[in-house]
């Protein structure tokens, strides 16, 4: 299986750079321009590893963002950054980062640190993460035509399954639990995502689009995952 990373990146010459890198090595290349976009992509597929431009994104954003995704990656994350002191190295090392980087990028040393943090991942066995306590057996939410199997993880439409991403099946769920409720994009990122800092609430207004798209009849004017203007969302 070809290996593939994530460049989180607003440099067409840092882009083009590291493409002819990953054309020589055999290796796939997607760029991402923003950190809730990075959030978002991991979600959707596997990828082999991260590498993260520290040029245009604050180093609060960026280690709220390591924070955020770490458990999910079981790969190298690699900062690159137009400036390397020991402060920005402690903290970013403490978000658990695999490795921090000058720019401009040295091809060939950038290519054999990434090649030693692969064989380290293939060779070093990782502990599994505890299991998550399984919800109770009966909980299965009926609205309209919407059923959701908090239980078996499943959604259905009207009798027709409805493929959601981990992130998407959590946010509903959470959304159904705390029914009734407005929920501020402050409250939704800590209660979904498990981290109160990530910088821009973007993330949950994605995830609330995606949602109303697969389940809500018209999108634009939604039945069950309202927006409530200047405080939050809430599920009725």
């Amino acid at each position: 299986m070809a290996k593939e990373f994530l460049l989180m990146s607003q440099s067409a010459e840092l882009v083009d750079q590291l493409t002819a890198t990953c054309k020589k090595a055999r290796w796939q290349l997607t760029q991402i321009t923003t950190p809730t976009g990075l959030v978002v992509a991991l979600e959707q597929r596997p990828v082999t590893g991260i590498w993260w431009d520290l040029s245009h994104v604050s180093l609060d954003t960026t280690i709220a963002t390591m924070t955020l995704v770490r458990h999910q990656l079981t790969g190298p994350i690699i900062i690159l950054a137009p400036e390397v002191t020991d402060r920005i190295q402690r903290k970013l090392f403490h978000a658990q980062v695999d490795d921090v980087l000058a720019l401009p990028v040295n091809e060939r040393s950038f290519r054999a640190r990434v090649e030693q943090r692969l064989w380290l991942y293939r060779h070093v066995q990782f502990a599994k993460p505890a299991p998550a306590e399984a919800p109770e057996e009966n909980a299965v939410i009926a609205a309209n035509d919407w059923t959701i199997d908090q239980a078996n993880y499943t959604v259905k439409k009207a009798g027709q399954p409805v493929e959601l991403t981990p992130k998407e099946f959590q946010l509903l769920s959470y959304l159904i639990n705390h029914h009734n409720q407005v929920l501020s994009r402050e409250q939704l990122v800590s209660g979904v995502w498990g981290y109160d800092l990530l910088a821009s609430s973007r993330i949950v207004d994605i995830h609330i689009s995606h949602l109303r798209d697969k389940l809500e009849d018209d999108p634009h004017k939604p039945a069950h995952l309202l927006t409530v203007r200047g405080f939050g969302y809430k599920f009725v």
